[in-house]
């Protein structure tokens, strides 16, 4: 039933509204959905409350909810090669990181649409592989699957995943995925605005088992359909014990997170509970 909902509403946007009325659309059906469904309105109104207090963070559900809504637009009404109006900013950090050793890993997190990022690495010549959440149901994981990239190798989080990732990233391709939250696992319990939460240490294993630099990028949303992603400065392994590298370059990773969500909460599509309780 829900993947006959996301097909029928796939078909609405992409045949039926006017290109120019989708974004609007997309939001007041956010709306709706946040007045409506109490209980999604309040897991998104729990993720905002430590960065931006209780009453702030109910008046930018809607409009989280409506940026995720239009994240959806652009994915589901472009073709899987396509690409939307996107600027850069240190873009030259990412050719030069691959020049040096070939082994790159991009760690994002669930803002703005990383899809887009990918897209660009696609239409600049890069070998890419992507690493995706699974769901409970297999058909919408394929059916999602089917609308992506398909010249990215797509690595999906099952058993395994991390060797596939490895060899990935040893073959040449650029490895991108969120790393904000611990899908498949534990995750290690950090402070992000004064809470706390746990974010995956698998993404920081796989670098350093595949002797990877690893690039912090964020794609923004500057309006609908156009955005921007700024790739921050290298994350290298160190020569300490394992777990201190890890430990430190997740750390990193967390901080710079923690001012993009600060900045720009309305754009943490996450629509999970995040913090521990």
């Amino acid at each position: 039933m829900l993947l006959w909902t996301y097909k029928f509403c796939k078909f609405l946007f992409r045949y039926v509204v006017p290109a120019r009325a989708r974004y609007l659309l997309a939001r007041w059906i956010a709306r709706a959905v946040c007045f409506l469904n109490a209980r999604r309105r309040r897991v998104i109104i729990d993720n905002l409350t430590p960065l931006v207090g209780a009453e702030r963070a109910a008046q930018l559900a809607p409009e989280l909810l409506g940026n995720f809504v239009m994240t959806a637009v652009d994915f589901f009404c472009t073709r899987p090669q396509g690409t939307r109006p996107i600027t850069w900013e240190g873009w030259s950090r990412i050719e030069q990181a691959y020049q040096e050793s070939r082994r790159l890993i991009i760690v994002t997190a669930h803002m703005g649409n990383w899809e887009i990022g990918i897209s660009s690495l696609i239409d600049r010549g890069f070998p890419v592989a992507g690493l995706y959440a699974t769901y409970t149901d297999d058909d919408i994981v394929q059916w999602i699957t089917s609308h992506r990239h398909p010249q990215v190798q797509w690595i999906p989080t099952t058993p395994g995943a991390a060797d596939i990732c490895v060899a990935a990233i040893e073959q040449g391709r650029i490895l991108c995925l969120a790393a904000d939250i611990p899908f498949k696992e534990h995750g290690r319990r950090v402070q992000v605005a004064g809470r706390s939460a746990r974010m995956p240490l698998g993404p920081w294993a796989i670098a350093l088992r595949a002797k990877a630099t690893v690039l912090p990028a964020f794609i923004l949303r500057k309006s609908p359909g156009r955005y921007h992603g700024v790739i921050h400065e290298p994350i290298k392994p160190t020569s300490e014990t394992l777990k201190r590298q890890m430990v430190k370059m997740q750390e990193i990773y967390r901080s710079t997170l923690e001012d993009y969500l600060k900045a720009y909460p309305e754009q943490w599509g996450n629509l999970q509970p995040f913090w521990d309780r």
